[in-house]
């Protein structure tokens, strides 16, 4: 597993759709006051030990400048961790994940969503079963990227993303295309609107070939325009060259898949 993936393995495993947070370590970081206790510095023989407790640390300090108390409950989780827990996070991803959603409470988990999206308390009173949400945007925020990717989930019927320097939402897409060069400013993802993309979307935007989480957010939309879309930005050159995913589901708790497409970075 290359040192790139490790970080994006370990910071979503210790809290559902951390990788908001992960997507957050690429930006320039945020000045904290607030620190976090050290991981226990416990030798192990396996050669990836210094490695992963050198994560965890990262990690732990990243969450205290992140998010602070609001991720009090994982940072606490992670501090207890063994270092056998540790290299399992590098391991099986998704089953730690589930083991720590799990022993989180309602209050923590919903405090974990809320620190991390724009999913708002409120709206998660609505989910019926909030810890099979949680390991569901875990699994989504995961996939392509630490785990095996989820295409197979986009049936048939899904839509096909467009992708465009411009777009608008009564006409969509403007010159849509599937290759952009690495002085692109601003790429649009566009997709119609239907009667299954309700009032929001959840969107999993991320690189395939050097794994990286782009985007991972619910974002609302308006049935009343004929297209919806989101966009990121980058200076002219700082687009890395290679290919690209984006992936939109529904925003209710059954986070049902809806449209996905891919596109290529080039350099001149």
């Amino acid at each position: 597993m290359s040192s790139r993936v490790l970080p994006l393995c370990a910071s979503l495993v210790i809290g559902l759709l951390i990788g908001g947070l992960v997507g957050r370590w690429t930006a320039p970081s945020i000045p904290s006051d607030k620190t976090a206790p050290p991981i226990p510095t416990q030798r192990a023989p396996d050669p990836e030990h210094d490695e992963i407790s050198a994560l965890a640390k990262h990690m732990q300090d990243a969450i205290a400048s992140e998010a602070g108390q609001g991720l009090a409950a994982v940072g606490e989780i992670l501090n207890a961790a063994s270092i056998s827990d540790l290299l399992d996070w590098g391991r099986a991803p998704e089953n730690v994940s589930r083991r720590i959603i799990n022993e989180m409470s309602d209050d923590e988990l919903i405090t974990t969503i809320t620190s991390m999206t724009m999913i708002t308390a409120e709206e998660l009173k609505d989910i019926s079963d909030l810890r099979d949400y949680a390991n569901r945007l875990s699994h989504i925020a995961m996939s392509g990227v630490i785990t095996p990717d989820i295409t197979d989930t986009f049936g048939h019927d899904s839509v096909e993303v467009e992708f465009s320097t411009k777009a608008n939402k009564s006409t969509g897409a403007d010159d849509p295309r599937f290759e952009f060069y690495d002085d692109t400013n601003r790429i649009y993802a566009v997709i119609p609107n239907s009667e299954n993309s309700g009032d929001n979307l959840m969107v999993h935007w991320y690189r395939i070939d050097n794994p990286e989480i782009l985007l991972f957010d619910r974002y609302r939309v308006s049935p009343a325009d004929e297209y919806s879309y989101v966009w990121l930005k980058k200076a002219p050159g700082q687009w890395p060259a290679g290919e690209y995913r984006v992936e939109f589901f529904s925003a209710d708790e059954y986070l049902t898949p809806i449209a996905s497409g891919t596109y290529q970075i080039r350099t001149e």
